[in-house]
């Protein structure tokens, strides 16, 4: 494949690094660093709706000296800030220790700089499903073709999922280095990616404090926490996504038949769908092999071949048929004839409509959470789920107003405060409403086995 060069000046151009500023401060808006690029007072008084975007002149002027810096040659990555954090699931009381290295505002804003300018190489040559981080293939590229797989290719009856273990932990830095190189031949880019790869190095454990056994800062190319490393990740499993595609087959009365129908790889969950559970086997057997020869990466025990779940009249209900199981992935579980939440996004959305109700009055913060989750179950077969179990407790077009109200007023802290007294006298009214209807106000009309009361969509 053919590299690509003379990328520098995209770098260091101006209109790039505003781009990266603005773009790398979206959900930091509340850092003490990042609210002194936002609007001030004045512009805010003549235009309230700017009060959380970031003023373009103070972005200009940030990202100024860091340009000079690298077109001068004398930029140099400082030491990202580590920080040990308890990551829990707050559907339930699962969680996991993670080693997050956090970068100063300069250096995210490099990252966000050289990746701009790298996007097409790194897009370049890369698996059409391959997601996570890549524009265009989030949540809904997965959601339309998993379903699609699903519910339209009939020959499709078996599904794996497959996990690496410690992923961007185990990343090898001169295998990430030869595969940079073979994508970009400009020597200047090369040399800040490499400087980007080499800066956790700069930590020493006895310095962090970390837990014996942990890797060493100095052995990691994608610390969590940077934004090159989903890039990095992806990159460094190119080849295995190609692999699966043009390797993994048999040959039958001269005839290729794939283990693999389908394949998809959310940065290091990947999920194989095939027509028979001996290929598939045979597939995770290699893939596994291929890992552990040429990244010396391993993949979890836990996997297991399924069989793709189909609905039937159980008892009078409408549920998976025994020996099925969903295929749960991007925060929706499929099935040949359906699409629903993950148990855990349901669960939580459930629990806070319940809290904002009870506690009579809505926050800024829970009217956002709330429509965000709306606008999450209305691509799938979760129609019941908003009405028994939303609808109830929570008025919708009156979240979806404070929202809009308060970003475009503009009121600072209104997180904790949003219209509090007219929000309370809501609560209580829609309080009364919901003991008026009854039985309703119990909700719990979905059953997490599918859609209740009705047949899933064919």
């Amino acid at each position: 494949m053919k590299r690509i060069g003379n990328i520098w000046k995209d770098v260091v151009d101006k209109d790039n690094g505003v781009h990266a500023v603005i773009a790398g401060t979206e959900h930091k808006r509340k850092d003490r660093n990042v609210q002194k690029l936002l609007y001030d007072a004045e512009a805010v008084a003549a235009d309230p709706s700017c009060w959380h975007m970031v003023d373009p002149k103070k972005a200009e002027d940030f990202v100024l000296p860091i340009i000079e810096l690298l077109a001068t040659g004398t930029y140099r990555h400082s030491p990202p800030r580590y920080r040990r954090q308890f990551c829990r699931n707050r559907a339930s009381s699962r969680g996991k220790w993670r080693d997050l290295y956090i970068p100063t505002l300069e250096d995210h804003t490099v990252h966000h700089m050289v990746m701009n300018a790298s996007m097409k190489a790194f897009t370049r040559g890369m698996h059409p499903h391959c997601c996570g981080s890549v524009p265009g293939r989030g949540i809904k590229h997965i959601l339309r073709t998993v379903s699609y797989w699903m519910q339209e290719d009939k020959t499709c009856r078996y599904f794996v999922k497959l996990d690496i273990r410690k992923f961007f932990d185990s990343i090898d830095k001169d295998i990430l280095k030869v595969k940079l190189r073979r994508k970009i031949k400009d020597k200047r880019v090369l040399q800040l990616h490499d400087m980007i790869i080499d800066s956790a190095g700069q930590l020493e454990n006895e310095l962090i404090g970390l837990p014996e056994g942990s890797r060493r800062p100095k052995d990691l190319a994608t610390p969590v926490g940077y934004y090159t490393s989903p890039w990095y990740g992806n990159l460094y499993l190119e080849d295995l996504d190609w692999f699966i595609e043009q390797q993994l087959y048999k040959e039958r009365r001269g005839r290729r038949i794939k283990y693999v129908r389908h394949q998809l790889r959310y940065v290091d969950d990947i999920l194989l769908i095939g027509t028979s559970k001996k290929d598939l086997e045979k597939a995770v057997r290699a893939i596994a092999e291929y890992l552990q020869k040429n990244y010396d990466l391993k993949i979890k025990d836990c996997w297991e071949i399924k069989q793709i779940g189909k609905h039937e009249v159980i008892d009078g209900r409408w549920r998976l048929r025994p020996g099925t199981y969903w295929c749960d992935i991007g925060g929706y579980k499929f099935c040949k004839d359906g699409v629903i939440l993950r148990d855990g996004i349901f669960l939580e959305t459930r629990r806070l409509a319940r809290r904002m109700y009870k506690q009579g009055y809505y926050t800024k913060h829970q009217c956002d959470s709330i429509n965000a989750r709306i606008g999450w179950s209305k691509h799938c077969n979760s129609r019941n789920f908003i009405e028994n179990e939303i609808k109830p407790y929570v008025d919708i077009k009156r979240t979806r107003r404070i929202s809009a109200d308060v970003d475009k007023v503009g009121k600072r802290g209104t997180d904790q405060t949003a219209s509090r007294r007219g929000e309370r006298r809501y609560g209580d009214r829609a309080k009364r409403n919901s003991e008026g209807r009854g039985d309703r106000g119990d909700a719990g009309a979905l059953h997490m086995e599918g859609v209740a009361d009705e047949p899933p969509p064919v």
